[in-house]
């Protein structure tokens, strides 16, 4: 096991005592962080699931209404219609701040009006288009913000394991095999000093006495 190069003192283990301390602190820290962005990203994956079924049902409505419109008035005709129209539509964007990320909120603001088309110069089928396609717009802008905020989670989440493995497999284990060892030599050097005041009291001892007494 790997351990820090620092002197053998008393000033070095309160350090890495301190070290380890706020290591493991953040340990924790952060891995609850991880388990709360596990939670998210699978509540945010399950609504993801949702939104796209909703996404594909509502662009089959569309698309099978228009493949109706095209079979009935063509598809050249289609075309020239849809190049006439000039959409409003508007993506607006906000923030939500989520564990420190910047989540992106999308709302559609689909333009609201009449027929486009006049029933004289037009397929009647071509309003039923334009409404079907609009109708999934929503769910589209829904299913790209639930998408951003998914890759977002993943990445922090990847980010963050990557701390808690850092901090569970090398940190905190070099801090404590640090400790353990400076620990260790501390005891070792108070064992031989111990031995070398008992082997200078013993000297002193006998050197008392082998002294001769003085004579009166």
């Amino acid at each position: 096991m790997a351990k820090l190069n620092v002197p053998l003192t008393k000033s070095s283990s309160l350090e890495v005592g301190r070290s380890l301390r706020f290591a493991t602190e953040g340990f924790e820290l952060l891995e609850q962080k991880r388990q709360i962005l596990v939670m998210e990203l699978m509540n945010w994956l399950a609504r993801a699931r949702t939104v796209e079924q909703a996404v594909n049902e509502r662009l089959a409505r569309a698309h099978e209404s228009l493949r109706q419109a095209a079979l009935a008035a063509g598809a050249a005709k289609l075309t020239r219609e849809a190049v006439a129209i000039r959409p409003s539509h508007r993506v607006e964007i906000q923030e939500r701040s989520l564990m420190g990320l910047h989540l992106a909120t999308l709302s559609v603001q689909v333009a609201p009006g009449g027929p486009e088309f006049s029933f004289a110069d037009s397929s009647a089928r071509s309003d039923e288009v334009k409404a079907t396609f609009e109708d999934a717009l929503e769910s589209i802008t829904q299913l790209a913000e639930i998408e951003n905020a998914v890759f977002r989670l993943a990445q922090e989440l990847k980010r963050t394991q990557r701390r808690v493995n850092a901090l569970e497999k090398i940190f905190i284990p070099t801090y404590k095999e640090t400790l353990k060892y400076i620990g260790d030599a501390l005891e070792g050097h108070e064992r031989e000093d111990l031995v070398v005041m008992k082997m200078a009291k013993a000297k002193l001892e006998r050197g008392r006495r082998k002294r001769p007494r003085s004579r009166a």
